[in-house]
């Protein structure tokens, strides 16, 4: 626990009073009233100071360290120390961009009391801090108070929600060229063992494994692990002018949400996915598969930040060596401010790759934050805006013209059309 400070209220510095006052009288009146006042005052400020309760530390107990947006989580704190403790005020430090769902983070602890719990809600996505806890220990009087800090921080991660899209499959006929094979961990007809299972009739015969059938005198087959061979490459638009709008709906949280939502089911389909996000820098995660592709998608996703104005041609130039011949690309943007558009769907186009733009309206945002006024300037945009959709279908790229009005469920069914 850290170093305390001795603090004192104004009822203390009204006892005092008292107590200095009577005194002086007494001296000057020679009256026993007044002395017996003031003795009384100082005794009950003594007694008041030297009965607080004992030193107690804080120990935080999280049921786990990552969330995803709108979840709630209980937090525990548990008081550990000698004697009865009570007579406690605690606040426990909770980073701003988190909401207190139930409870309070500050509170009263009666004689006897051990035990606080709180819940919290993370609505946006981040890494946030929890701690430490403040500490305040009063006398019995309530004349004084020791302060200090008391329990470590804590880091909490915060994913971004995550949409389920409907039931079907997303149709991929471009494979890799050359392609390697790539373990799934599951079942299915590859080369790697996977395990020994009881023969059906529906085995080949040259799944048998004969020397385990030997020893158990039942026939046993050899499993393998399932293989896969498609890649798909998502391009997000984290650049600054991607922040129009509130800060829980605009372009880069929506890209933030769909691109995590869209990873999430394709990777459970057993495709390998890539991330790449350009803004301040480019970042870029190669293709994987996966459990640990989709933490490390969750982590870039959940570490961005709009800023910055690297354009999508630099970004798509950039990336080119990471991209496998022919793969998908998602390209989820905004296309607001940005003339290197038209140049870098040409080359990923000219390159074989399959596009598709999913673009949250920049515009229409833009416009909700003048409460729906139809300025000359959002006109010119919105034209402006539609005619590189045009260009961009013409190019041989599906575009997915994506309004506020409309939620992430709704984008994910017209990429699963």
């Amino acid at each position: 626990m850290a170093r305390e400070m001795n603090r004192f209220t104004l009822r203390a510095m009204g006892y005092s009073s008292v107590a200095v006052a009577s005194f002086i009288v007494a001296l000057v009146l020679s009256s026993e009233l007044f002395l017996a006042a003031s003795l009384i005052s100082a005794t009950i400020m003594l007694l008041s100071f030297s009965m607080y309760p004992p030193r107690a530390k804080v120990e935080r107990s999280l049921p786990k360290k990552i969330l995803f947006e709108e979840e709630e989580m209980e937090v525990s704190i548990d008081m550990i120390g000698k004697g009865q403790i009570g007579n406690i005020e605690i606040f426990d430090h909770v980073s701003p961009m988190m909401e207190i769902s139930k409870g309070s983070n500050l509170a009263l602890l009666a004689p006897g009391s051990v035990k606080h719990h709180y819940s919290i809600k993370a609505p946006l996505r981040g890494f946030h801090k929890i701690g430490p806890t403040t500490l305040r220990r009063w006398d019995p009087m309530w004349l004084w108070f020791k302060e200090g800090d008391s329990g470590n921080k804590e880091s909490v991660t915060v994913f971004p929600e995550m949409f389920p899209g409907r039931s079907g499959e997303l149709i991929l006929k471009d494979l890799k060229y050359r392609p390697g094979d790539m373990i799934l961990r599951r079942v299915g007809m590859g080369k790697e063992f996977h395990s020994i299972r009881d023969y059906t009739t529906t085995d080949p015969y040259n799944t048998i494994n004969w020397k385990a059938t030997a020893k158990t005198g039942r026939l046993l087959v050899n499993q393998y692990e399932a293989e896969s061979v498609t890649d798909i490459m998502f391009i997000v638009d984290s650049r600054l002018v991607s922040r129009v709008g509130t800060i829980r709906d605009n372009p880069a949280e929506r890209s933030v949400r769909f691109c995590a939502s869209l990873s999430s089911e394709l990777l459970k389909r057993s495709n390998r996915v890539g991330l790449i996000i350009y803004g301040t820098s480019v970042t870029v995660m190669k293709s994987k598969g996966g459990v640990t592709a989709l933490d490390q998608i969750l982590h870039m996703l959940t570490d961005s930040t709009p800023a910055g104005q690297i354009n999508l041609g630099a970004t798509v130039t950039y990336s080119l060596p990471y991209l496998h011949p022919n793969c998908p690309v998602f390209i989820i943007s905004a296309l607001n401010e940005d003339p290197s558009v038209r140049d870098a769907l040409k080359q990923l186009i000219g390159r074989g790759h399959k596009v598709t733009v999913v673009s949250p309206a920049g515009v229409e945002f833009e416009r909700g934050v003048y409460e729906g006024k139809i300025l000359p300037k959002y006109v010119l945009k919105r034209i402006g805006r539609d005619n590189m959709i045009l260009d961009l279908r013409s190019m041989g790229a599906k575009v997915i013209d994506w309004p506020p009005g409309n939620d992430i469920v709704w984008a994910l069914e017209e990429v699963w059309k």
